[in-house]
């Protein structure tokens, strides 16, 4: 007689529940097994489930870019539907940057300890929820904490874009879809642009949450029903993590605002230099804890190393240029280009991106990273520089050509930056491929924040000077004054890019000549495991259909007056 009582109907619930989120335990072969425990196993998939796998990918990354998209094209809309100050208004995308870089410490962890289905859905069930929360939120508090959550739960989107990106290609060509992933979380931005002024036309600031809600539930519905292969799950978290977790995060976070608040705040001198002295002791504190830890949280010690150093200020330098792209629209705009004007430049600026993340992935060379960085920030200097030209409406047509130039080359330059990091950090483990993402992620955040309030400030000083020297049209040549300069730093990053180039080029040559070991023995060839997403139960496959149909219903709500 069997000791064990039948389930209750809460109890069966509660199991299918369980099996809903919990992670599979599965072992695979040596040539499928996860680079990383917290990344997916890399089983072969037949094409229907690839297709599946890239549509999703597009889909989750277009969640993830376009949320802080939206905030930021439409700031001033905002600021007058609320009746909010610059400043006050500035907080929002500002909190985000600042929740999203600390969150980015521990949620790598996250999913080594726990999984990846628990992540999934947990984070976009949180991003969800918060998107719903902006339809709602009348006050700047419930507005700021709102986009501060949706920074980390966003943060969790992009590596699972990526993560579902290398699925969808076959085994030799998944390193491609590390860079086709973060190249549609670029194209975000320039595809909020296009869309901004239809779903402004309709509910103004409504339509746009409204929008980002729906495709945070179509997000969750298809994660939900096709599953990434299982990761392999390790106990990583310790108690010393939190300490550093407050430390770093916070310190970081606070020169995030800086960065993000000190232009529209006229770099007063109040809170600036109150924030920067919390934050050099904070951050100090947190470096002196990971420096003594036998397994930190993040790899100081490499991260410190001349080559991850280098390529750090690279990338820094290359995403204080691209900030050029803003102000070359302020410029217009100051020039009183209409409307449609504005619509179609955005228009040709995603199509030079999504052609950028395309020709990227195709040309990528693991073995040459260097040159189509170098390249790709070239052609930014020149296009900045045919931009700072004499300008009216009579040159739109030349802003048309530089402005999709330069879409073009700031997403071709992301992907061979991310894998020239990762092929950095693989190659000396895990732990390390964890700090290059953190390091990765603080960059092109602050980076871009910082991009933004060095231009904006340098014209307004060269506006002010101008004006003080009575010369006509003071803001135009402020502008002048501006795109030179972000044309000459594009310059300096493309001939800093060449060194580095030449010094790779040196070690490679030494290497050669004192005789390359010769190369591992290639894996073993195994069976495939014929893995496949575990499928869903006709009550899950019902309620997930039903989260996608409310989704699809809300990003069409979204364009209806």
């Amino acid at each position: 007689m069997s000791s064990h009582r039948p389930l209750t109907r809460a109890g069966r619930l509660a199991h299918r529940i369980g099996c809903f989120f919990a992670e599979e335990d599965r072992l695979f072969g040596p040539g499928e097994r996860p680079a990383v425990s917290g990344s997916p196993a890399s089983p072969q998939h037949g094409a229907p489930l690839r297709a599946a796998y890239a549509v999703i990918a597009v889909l989750l990354g277009l969640t993830a870019g376009l949320g802080s998209a939206f905030v930021l094209v439409n700031a001033p809309t905002i600021q007058q539907a609320m009746g909010w100050s610059a400043v006050e208004v500035a907080w929002l995308p500002t909190a985000y940057v600042m929740t999203s870089i600390s969150a980015n410490l521990v949620l790598i962890k996250f999913r080594q300890q726990y999984g990846l289905r628990p992540f999934a859905i947990l984070f976009l069930g949180l991003y969800a929820m918060f998107a719903f929360g902006h339809l709602a939120a009348t006050d700047l508090g419930h507005a700021i904490a709102l986009r501060a959550a949706s920074g980390i739960a966003a943060a969790a989107l992009i590596p699972l874009c990526l993560f579902y990106m290398t699925q969808a290609l076959p085994a030799k060509w998944r390193i491609r879809g590390l860079v086709l992933g973060i190249g549609v979380v670029q194209c975000a931005l320039p595809l909020a642009m296009v869309l901004s002024p239809a779903l402004l036309a309709a509910s103004e600031r409504r339509s746009l949450f409204e929008f980002e809600a729906g495709l945070a539930l179509l997000s969750l519905a298809a994660v939900a029903l096709v599953r990434l292969p299982p990761t392999e799950r390790t106990r990583v978290f310790q108690t010393l993590d939190a300490a550093t977790f407050g430390l770093m995060g916070g310190g970081l976070a606070l020169v995030a605002a800086v960065a993000g608040l000190g232009l529209e705040s006229g770099w007063s001198p109040g809170w600036i230099p109150l924030a920067l002295a919390a934050a050099v002791p904070l951050i100090g504190l947190g470096v002196g804890i990971e420096l003594k830890r036998p397994q930190p949280l993040i790899d100081l010690r490499w991260l410190a190393r001349s080559e991850a150093a280098r390529f750090a200020l690279a990338v820094l330098m290359a995403r204080l240029v691209l900030a050029e792209q803003q102000i070359a629209m302020d410029l217009l705009r100051t020039l009183g280009a209409r409307p449609d004007q504005l619509e179609a430049l955005a228009g040709l600026i995603l199509m030079g991106a999504a052609a950028g993340v395309a020709a990227s992935a195709v040309s990528i060379n693991v073995e040459k990273l260097a040159r189509p960085m170098m390249l790709a920030v070239a052609v930014v200097a020149v296009a900045a520089f045919v931009e700072s030209a004499p300008a009216d409406l009579d040159a739109l047509p030349r802003f048309y050509g530089s402005q999709f130039v330069i879409g073009f080359a700031g997403a071709y330059f992301l992907g061979p930056a991310l894998l020239m990091g990762v092929t950095q950090a693989l190659q000396r483990g895990s732990r390390e491929l964890i700090s290059f993402i953190v390091l990765f992620g603080l960059i092109n955040a602050v980076g871009a924040l910082l991009g933004h309030a060095l231009l904006a400030t340098v014209l307004d000083w060269s506006r002010a000077r101008h004006e003080a020297a009575l010369a006509d049209d003071a803001i135009v040549l402020a502008y002048r004054d501006t795109l030179r300069l972000a044309a000459m730093l594009a310059t300096a990053t493309a001939v800093y890019l060449g060194v580095l180039l030449s010094i790779r080029i040196r070690a490679r040559l030494v290497q050669l000549k004192a005789g390359a070991a010769p190369p591992p023995p290639p894996p073993v060839a195994a069976a495939p495991s014929q893995w496949r997403p575990p499928a869903a139960s006709l009550a899950e496959t019902i309620v997930l259909c039903g989260v996608a149909a409310g989704g699809v219903a809300l990003v069409i709500r979204a364009f209806i007056p």
